[in-house]
């Protein structure tokens, strides 16, 4: 007993100056020690609180990088309309103009390039609103055939403008669901202008939702310009435009998708795009319960 005894005392010594030397040196290394199994549990709870600890640090560290990406990108995007509005009203207030008619061309540039800003700073408030801990959804029981109908009556005139046609299937004929009916018509309203938008040459969007075993699978398709390969893993990135240049003319602000992803996951489902030659397809996954 004596020898056990004098043991544990030594062991307990190796694992004091071991936490001791860790605190002192460096807490990201987990304490490699091997001891009886009575006293290894100490050392195993010291190692998961490091591990928890570094997890902590790193998940810090990406916010803090998120941050920064996040203050670059909507200073950059704010910066040239403001820029332009500066320039046109300062035209104005310098008295640089010939005629009513070049004031008002000047305002109009500068009204339309106000109007930008401010959809990037309302999409900026609907991204950190559903970014949220705290933001919650209104759930009720709704059928996702009826609202894919009513969103194909609200866009038809606009498709027709375009010389595109919805077409809406369902399977069954009615899908009864729970979901914040007002976040999910935000995410397919975002989605089907997308294809209006960016879904160059298509003739045809697609609606369609289907009832499969545990969940219900929505996709808005069109049969127009196919994305990029290489840009299919950033179409849900924050402020990522797959065409730059368009996407700012028809007043993108990068932000939609990445909006229609967070209100998804917060009704505990996922969303994924495919594209080639014959269609792009959005597909979100919804389970049943």
């Amino acid at each position: 007993m004596l020898v056990i005894s004098t043991y544990h005392q030594l062991e307990l010594a190796q694992i004091k100056r071991t936490l001791q030397k860790v605190a002192a040196d460096n807490l990201a290394k987990p304490v490699a020690i091997k001891v009886n199994p009575d006293l290894q549990s100490i050392v195993d709870s010291f190692n998961l609180l490091i591990s928890n600890m570094n997890r902590h640090s790193e998940e810090q560290r990406q916010s803090e990088e998120s941050k920064d990406e996040l203050i670059s990108n909507v200073s950059h995007d704010i910066r040239t309309p403001l820029t332009s509005v500066i320039g046109y009203l300062g035209l104005i207030e310098g008295k640089n103009f010939n005629d009513l008619g070049q004031i008002l061309k000047y305002t109009h540039i500068a009204y339309n390039k106000s109007l930008e800003m401010q959809n990037l700073v309302n999409s900026l408030f609907e991204y950190a609103n559903v970014q949220h801990a705290t933001s919650r959804l209104n759930m009720t029981q709704f059928d996702m055939a009826q609202m894919l109908d009513q969103l194909s009556a609200d866009f038809e005139l606009e498709a027709n403008k375009r010389g595109m046609e919805i077409i809406v299937n369902s399977l069954p004929d009615k899908i009864m669901m729970k979901g914040d009916t007002e976040k999910l018509g935000r995410v397919f309203n975002n989605l089907i202008m997308n294809a209006l938008k960016y879904g160059k040459g298509a003739t045809h969007i697609w609606l369609n939702a289907e009832m499969k075993d545990k969940e219900v699978v929505v996709t808005v398709a069109n049969n127009g310009k196919p994305i990029p390969e290489d840009s299919l893993k950033h179409v849900f990135d924050r402020f990522y435009r797959v065409e730059d240049s368009r996407s700012k003319k028809t007043g993108g602000t990068g932000l939609g998708l990445a909006i229609a992803q967070s209100m998804i996951q917060l009704h505990g489902g996922t969303i994924a795009v495919t594209s080639n030659d014959e269609r792009t397809s959005f597909i979100s996954h919804f389970p049943t319960s």
